[in-house]
């Protein structure tokens, strides 16, 4: 072996362990992340939310709602700074590098006028999930107090256990196509959107600041949104 092979591999080993150690790096902070996130008490806490409860009413449909990660991050980071809540360590912490997410699957009600008149807490205050379910959605949900809180809101309004209600809006999730960088406006989220999922071609889609919303009837074929979610 000559001296420029020599030299060659001696960078080839050095940029090997380097990768090798970067990749180390990241799962351990990743790790990390998500054992604060399913160690901490994620219980989510009726009496504090600030809309309430609404167990009467009917749900004619579903919104599926989708969140930008980084615009979220963005506004916690110029909240809290370098003082991050753990709850916020692993969507947002310096080695995250998520883009839409799943903020969650609420059943809504036709004649709601406003949040209120949706169901909510259909089941009242309940306890935490198990973490261990928990964790096999924070792929998508990267939050356990999202998780909890939308489980107690939303899914127990049209779901039995909490399971079955994380997997339903995880398939819908996965049905989807979407981009993995910022569109500029909201018209041109939904362009996107449409050219990329022929099943979402003819839909009126909403949005809502970073959030995108796709209505479904109760048999989970896609429907238009109604005006109250499409912005317009």
């Amino acid at each position: 072996m000559n001296q420029k092979q020599t030299m060659q591999l001696s960078i080839f080993v050095v940029c090997f362990f380097m990768f090798l150690l970067a990749g180390w790096y990241y799962f351990s902070q990743h790790k990390q992340a998500v054992s604060t996130v399913v160690d901490s008490n994620y219980d989510y806490v009726m009496k504090n939310d600030p809309i309430g409860q609404n167990k009467k009413a009917k749900t004619n449909y579903y919104t599926l709602v989708l969140s930008w990660s980084p615009a979220f991050c963005d506004a916690q980071r110029k909240r809290y700074g370098e003082n991050l809540p753990d709850a916020l360590e692993l969507q947002c912490g310096k080695t995250q590098q998520f883009g839409w997410v799943i903020h969650g699957l609420w059943p809504q009600n036709e004649k709601a006028r406003r949040v209120a008149d949706h169901p909510r807490f259909c089941k009242g205050d309940l306890p935490m999930v198990d973490h261990e379910v928990i964790q096999q959605f924070l792929a998508e949900s990267p939050s356990a107090n999202l998780l909890q809180g939308e489980w107690e809101k939303h899914g127990a309004c049209a779901f039995n256990n909490p399971q079955d209600y994380f997997e339903k809006q995880r398939e819908l999730y996965r049905t989807l196509k979407l981009p993995n960088y910022e569109l500029s406006s909201r018209n041109e989220l939904f362009h996107w959107v449409k050219k990329n999922n022929p099943h979402l071609k003819q839909a009126n889609l909403g949005a809502s600041r970073n959030e995108l919303f796709i209505c479904y009837d109760l048999s989970w074929n896609v429907i238009d949104c109604p005006r109250s979610r499409t912005g317009y």
